[in-house]
């Protein structure tokens, strides 16, 4: 039952946000979903900000993120809020987001979830 409600709920994805930190530079890449399938929408990037002054890996995420909606002309993030657009619609937003880090060491991560055993798992590895 779990995997059948997880494929309706992919079925109903639009639009895909993935982000990669790595040690020097963040990338943004916008995945879309129309009736022939999956394509690239596109890819924009920015230094990763993990070292003084900023020190703020979130900083080049939206940095990277800003990049891919001024290529894309889509509305991605409430600059304001610091919050994705969702769900995804004609113009703008996302329906899931995914990110992953290729850094080298030094990358500082903070894992939140619900259950704390799978979270530290997941945090370990």
């Amino acid at each position: 039952m779990a995997l059948e409600a997880f494929a309706a709920g992919a079925a109903r994805l639009k639009r895909v946000l993935a982000i990669d930190c790595g040690s020097t530079t963040t990338k943004a890449i916008l995945f879309g979903r129309d009736a022939a399938g999956w394509r690239l929408e596109g890819r924009g990037e920015a230094p990763t900000t993990v070292e003084p002054p900023v020190a703020d890996v979130m900083q080049g995420v939206w940095n990277a993120v800003a990049e891919l909606e001024e290529l894309t002309g889509l509305r991605l993030a409430d600059g304001t809020a610091g919050v994705l657009v969702r769900p995804a619609s004609e113009r703008s937003g996302v329906d899931a987001f995914v990110a992953t880090s290729s850094a080298g060491g030094g990358l500082q991560v903070l894992v939140a979830g619900i259950v704390r055993a799978m979270s530290a798992e997941s945090a370990q590895r």
